[in-house]
């Protein structure tokens, strides 16, 4: 998977081009649906055995690296049963 860029994410945004899900690599994934006003930063993981997605937070709030630094870090970090919020 490559990374996304800003440049990709922006002409996306402008020419209304939606998507279920774009990988950034490392269970990051950005997802811009129809209904949606701007797109969406989900980490994709597995617990226990089980798929898990994670809503990181919307685009317009966050900056790509930094949420590029908490797919690292969640990929590292075993979950625990608390933290396994599906949204």
């Amino acid at each position: 998977m490559g990374k996304l860029t800003d440049m990709q994410i922006k002409a996306w945004i402008k020419a209304k081009q939606h998507f279920e899900g774009q990988g950034d690599g490392d269970g990051l994934w950005l997802r811009y649906r129809e209904n949606d006003k701007v797109p969406v930063w989900r980490f994709r993981y597995k617990f226990a055995g089980k798929s898990r997605v994670m809503q990181i937070g919307s685009y317009a709030h966050s900056i790509t690296h930094k949420s590029a630094g908490i797919a690292s870090r969640g990929r590292r970090q075993q979950f625990s049963v608390a933290r396994s919020i599906v949204f």
